[in-house]
């Protein structure tokens, strides 16, 4: 595995073992996770008979503790040994699959799956605070790698999530439910021996940074203070959460937009194929930009704005393909200058409180956007509105936000 992924990295890269343990547990992970996704699904419809208000309350449990991430950020930054502190939230990730097959084959209350699915969750928001935070100590606080890693990651994260997906359904038409949580569990064990072999030596980041504040409620307010005061990535990021919002929005509503156009939701999976495949592209595409941060993203929002906004209006089901494709592949190249942007602007030591908040602020604009179809259900209206919201967002960063941290280029 190791060596299969260094074959696709940067050189500088591929010779940091650390890295590609690191690199090589998130890919089994990833598969582990969509494992548990499609396994979870299957339990609650299939075994315990629940109906659309319990399939929303698991969803609700997923997303309510990144809501509360922001909490965590600085315990996150201040902790020596955040190896160990990644290996301890995925044991407890393999606690709770493993609560989850006792109680499926024992057929326990289904309560318990609903606490399991809760630490889980818990677990799972954290740790990619905890990755973000390690990755600067890994690779030595070179700026060059670090922004390296994040298009090594997204570029592995898409791929192995394409396939994995596929795999996931694929592998439980053949295996039965307590086999492929025992599979799950063996993800987890391989991840955890891969972080084992990480070794890190605890290098301390000097800066000149103002340090935090030993009161816990300081610690929470200094987290969200130090993450506004850069004000064009600040701003991007709420840009993104919303966008982000709208988008998880649109893709859960899309399926009832193929049927106002005719068209069986039998196509959904491959409308989905296409929006996986060009956010791909995006993402391979992304390493080639060169231009400001801020300039990047109002071309992103201004062109994605305009394509999603002609979605609705153009009666060619050809030319609605092309945009919709068009616009999930400025999403994937907008991920990797996104992560790049994140670490360029803070610093190292305070990377873990920033994905916190990051973290916190996407999971809420979601959650929000989310509810939104319950209120007001016309699809069409939804799509144009969302269109129209990024082309704003693109028309703010070119005419209003003219702050002079926006004037680097990326890397």
């Amino acid at each position: 595995m190791i060596y299969l992924i260094g074959m696709y990295i940067n050189m500088t890269l591929r010779k940091n073992k650390n890295f590609l343990y690191l690199i090589s547990g998130r890919v089994i992970t990833n598969f582990g996770d969509s494992l548990y996704t499609v396994v979870l699904a299957y339990i609650t419809i299939s075994i315990y008979n629940l109906g659309a208000d319990g399939l929303a309350l698991f969803g609700l449990i997923a997303f309510f503790p990144s809501l509360i991430n922001f909490a965590f950020g600085t315990l996150i930054d201040n902790c020596r040994n955040k190896k160990n502190l990644l290996i301890t939230f995925e044991i407890v990730q393999l606690l709770s699959i493993t609560g989850i097959l006792f109680t499926v084959y024992f057929r326990l209350d289904i309560l318990l799956i609903f606490i399991c699915h809760f630490i889980f969750s818990f677990a799972n928001t954290l740790i990619y605070p905890v990755q973000s935070s390690l990755i600067p100590e890994i690779l030595r606080y070179k700026k060059t790698d670090i922004e390296k890693s994040v298009y090594v990651m997204n570029i592995t994260n898409n791929t192995v999530d394409i396939i994995s997906n596929f795999l996931s359904s694929i592998i439980l038409i053949y295996i039965s439910v307590i086999s492929i949580l025992i599979l799950d569990m063996f993800t987890f064990f391989l991840c955890i021996a891969l972080f084992l072999k990480i070794h890190v030596k605890n290098n301390v980041y000097n800066n000149n940074q103002i340090q935090d504040k030993p009161n816990f409620k300081n610690n929470i307010l200094f987290a969200f203070k130090y993450f506004w005061r850069e004000k064009t990535p600040s701003r991007i990021v709420v840009m993104e959460g919303i966008l982000s919002g709208l988008t998880t929005m649109v893709m859960r509503i899309v399926g009832a937009y193929l049927v106002i156009l005719n068209i069986g939701v039998e196509y959904l999976g491959v409308l989905l194929a296409i929006q996986r495949g060009s956010e791909l592209v995006g993402v391979f595409l992304s390493n080639h930009i060169k231009m400001p941060f801020k300039n990047f993203f109002i071309i992103d929002y201004l062109i994605s704005g305009a394509a999603i906004t002609l979605i609705a209006f153009t009666d060619s089901i050809a030319i609605k393909t092309v945009l919709f494709a068009l616009t999930f592949l400025l999403i994937g190249m907008s991920g990797t200058v996104y992560g790049k942007m994140i670490y360029y602007f803070y610093d190292f030591q305070h990377i873990g409180k920033v994905t916190s908040v990051i973290n916190t602020v996407s999971s809420f604009a979601i959650v929000t956007c989310l509810l939104i179809p319950m209120i007001y259900n016309d699809v069409v209206n939804l799509i144009i509105i969302t269109g129209i919201i990024t082309i704003t967002f693109g028309l703010y960063l070119l005419f209003f936000n003219n702050s002079n941290d926006s004037v680097e280029k990326i890397s």
